[in-house]
């Protein structure tokens, strides 16, 4: 069991995480922007009552 953690009888390597790592690394352009605009409408949807009740 070199470079692996046993947890609960399942054995994890580093090789079950290679096509993980590369999905994530070769999509990295389109999930940060992605990320950013979902983000920022959590952000907005949040605030934007907030301001309106302000000036009511």
């Amino acid at each position: 069991m070199e470079g692996g953690a046993v947890v609960s009888g399942l054995t994890l390597t580093s090789a079950m995480f290679d096509g993980l790592l590369s999905a994530i690394t070769s999509n990295l352009g389109v999930l940060i922007p992605v990320g950013l605009t979902i983000m920022g409408i959590m952000v907005a949807v949040s605030l934007i009552p907030r301001i309106v009740y302000k000036f009511l």
